[in-house]
């Protein structure tokens, strides 16, 4: 894609102060027809959309999706590219696996028969799911080597933790904010000191949200988070600031930006029709 960078760093701060440092990134307008023009159409990512969408509860569903584009809109608009002395990731690998990281992120917390029998279904779903979706890829996505299978399992079971040193590739730490965003908006806890009214430019982020609606996410989530804290007490979202109570403050009930702006159209993506 012309309008992407054509590589990016593979590894980043997981600090959200450091990350900003060697960022450029600016709350720019992306329309949402250039992010669902990156081609995402192998027969790999329709396995992995189907899977993802036979096992998501249904109500999380759209947060899925929502994420992918809000993790391509920070490509756009400065993730972090060139840093002397950083490995760099192409454009159309990260895609490809930020397309079944964000997907699949919250298998875990289906309540089909297929994942409440899975034999990790006692762990927190970070992992439960990850576990999951590592033995999916084996068999839907076989020509993806153990470092592309690595990273996807390890962003699915990290997207939830958040360290004040250290490092995240790209992949992961795009699944986390796009998770952390889409769940709790602009005044949601994210990384340390990030700001994203910085990251996320409300046009392209009211875009998204009109094309994959949030409808009943907030019910979805809720007993999603609810039932993680009730049955795993040590559940890795039990870390999170304020334990429960923090989550469901954070959680948004509506969308992030109103629908009420004459700006904001109804918007299709022509590659993941299988919604309609």
């Amino acid at each position: 894609m012309a309008l992407f960078n054509k590589t990016f760093d593979a590894y980043v701060p997981s600090n959200g102060l450091d990350f900003l440092a060697i960022s450029n990134l600016t709350a720019d307008y992306v329309p949402f027809e250039t992010l669902s023009a990156v081609p995402i159409s192998s027969a790999a990512h329709a396995a992995t959309f189907a899977y993802a969408k036979r096992l998501t509860p249904p109500s999380v569903f759209g947060h899925v999706i929502r994420c992918f584009y809000f993790a391509l809109a920070l490509l756009y608009t400065g993730f972090p590219s060139g840093t002397p002395g950083v490995p760099q990731i192409g454009f159309d690998e990260l895609t490809t696996r930020l397309y079944h990281t964000t997907l699949l992120h919250d298998i875990g917390w289906s309540n089909t028969t297929e994942v409440l029998e899975n034999p990790a279904h006692a762990m927190t779903f970070e992992l439960h799911g990850g576990f999951m979706v590592y033995e999916h890829l084996h068999a839907a996505a076989p020509t993806l080597d153990a470092y592309q299978v690595g990273d996807i399992v390890e962003s699915i079971v990290l997207h939830t933790s958040v360290w004040a040193s250290g490092n995240s590739s790209a992949n992961q730490i795009l699944m986390s904010l796009s998770a952390d965003f889409d769940v709790g908006g602009y005044n949601g806890t994210g990384l340390t000191g990030l700001n994203t009214t910085l990251l996320w430019n409300p046009k392209t982020v009211a875009e998204i949200e009109s094309a994959y609606p949030r409808a009943d996410f907030y019910d979805g989530a809720r007993a999603a988070f609810e039932r993680e804290f009730s049955e795993k007490p040590n559940c890795l979202l039990s870390h999170y600031p304020g334990g429960l109570p923090g989550l469901l403050t954070d959680l948004r009930v509506g969308p992030i930006v109103s629908g009420d702006s004459p700006s904001v159209r109804a918007l299709k993506d022509p590659h993941l029709h299988h919604l309609d």
